[in-house]
């Protein structure tokens, strides 16, 4: 793997994601240079990310004021991605709430300026409201199918966006990126901790999704990335009007991987700390881990008979390759194919985000074919 912080894995794995989203190698490079060979500094980090998607802010509003809206909307999408990637690793205090802050903006500017307008969906849930972009079909004669999209662990529908864009809207899929309990808005703004019964949220999309003229009620896809993969199978086993699953990461038992993660606990760890509570709603890191203990799919998969995929990557340093093994063979699907990358046709770290174009459009395809 690629690592910009050689005796770093978190921040490296982070520019990685920046770049999986769109983020240039040289803009990052520009801000982060400095942190290369210096102690982490958690405020160091946010300042650089934050400087980059202002910069770029800049730019679009130069662009903009020339006239070239398309050049000014990639501009403010970098923006986005740039100061997600700062917030996701920075912990919850007036610092992560400006750089979300300035990312929602910068969005809102992309999508005014976009030549294919997304839309925003709010859907009513047990949870409150549900905020989506939905990304249309492209060249569809009546009702298109949809593939809602699910974030991973502490990931926004924004920076979903940036990774995913026209993949499924050039196959004639609409997709929609969700903020789901315990991600994005829901988290960020209501404090909706995540949750193990992740078909409630399921079923609500679901049901919204069915009352729309312009979506096909019978062709409705559900995909999950890194955490994703445990909150779309599990959504897909007790809601089967999800005709077909794919999860871009697998996930077995999410409890005891973060079990092992505390317990084994060193520089290396993929993850900051903070970060389970948080998303957990947990005062503590030993409430937290009790309250993932749910998290788990053993029970559930037998329940999944749709079409179901794992895409995962040979030497995935967050969730090992045996989780998704152990997830393919419980799934109760006859249509089931776990797909496995190993550097040479596709990223082989986490969710492929070493190389992950063939993991997207391998995802992409899938669905194509499917609904």
């Amino acid at each position: 793997m690629f690592r910009y912080f050689p005796d770093n894995y978190m921040w490296s794995s982070a520019v990685l994601l920046s770049i999986t989203a769109g983020g240039q190698l040289g803009q990052i490079d520009r801000q982060l240079a400095g942190l290369r060979e210096a102690q982490p500094d958690p405020e160091a980090w946010t300042k650089a990310w934050d400087e980059a998607g202002t910069l770029q802010v800049e730019f679009a509003k130069r662009d903009l004021s020339r006239g070239y809206r398309r050049s000014a909307s990639e501009r403010f999408l970098n923006a986005v991605n740039y100061y997600l990637t700062g917030e996701r690793q920075t912990a919850p205090g007036p610092a992560k709430t400006n750089s979300y802050s300035l990312a929602l903006e910068a969005f809102g500017k992309a999508v005014e300026t976009m030549p294919r307008p997304l839309e925003r969906v709010e859907i009513n849930s047990p949870d409150g409201i549900l905020p989506g972009w939905l990304i249309p079909a492209r060249d569809v004669v009546g009702r298109a199918p949809v593939v809602i999209f699910y974030n991973g662990f502490d990931v926004t529908k924004e920076l979903l966006y940036c990774i995913i864009r026209e993949e499924f809207a050039d196959r004639g899929i609409a997709c929609l990126v969700v903020d789901a309990p315990g991600t994005g808005e829901p988290l960020r703004l209501r404090g909706v901790a995540s949750r193990p019964d992740y078909e409630v949220p399921t079923s609500a999309i679901v049901d919204h999704l069915m009352t729309r003229p312009d979506l096909d009620p019978e062709r409705l896809g559900l995909l999950g990335i890194s955490l994703g993969g445990y909150y779309a199978p599990r959504g897909a086993a007790f809601e089967h009007r999800i005709k077909a699953c794919a999860a871009w990461g697998g996930v077995w038992d999410y409890g005891q991987l973060w079990q092992h993660r505390w317990e084994t606990r060193s520089k290396t760890t993929p993850v900051p700390f903070w970060q389970l509570p948080w998303v957990m709603g947990t005062d503590t890191m030993e409430q937290a881990l009790e309250k993932v203990k749910p998290f788990a799919l053993a029970e559930a998969l037998p329940h999944l008979t749709q079409p179901f995929l794992i895409v995962h990557g040979a030497d995935d340093s967050m969730i090992p390759l045996s989780h998704a093994e152990e997830a393919i063979e419980a799934a109760g699907s006859s249509d089931k194919k776990l797909v496995v990358f190993d550097g040479v046709d596709g990223g082989a770290e986490h969710c492929s985000m070493d190389d992950s174009d063939p993991a997207r459009q391998l995802v992409a395809d899938w669905f194509a074919d499917r609904l």
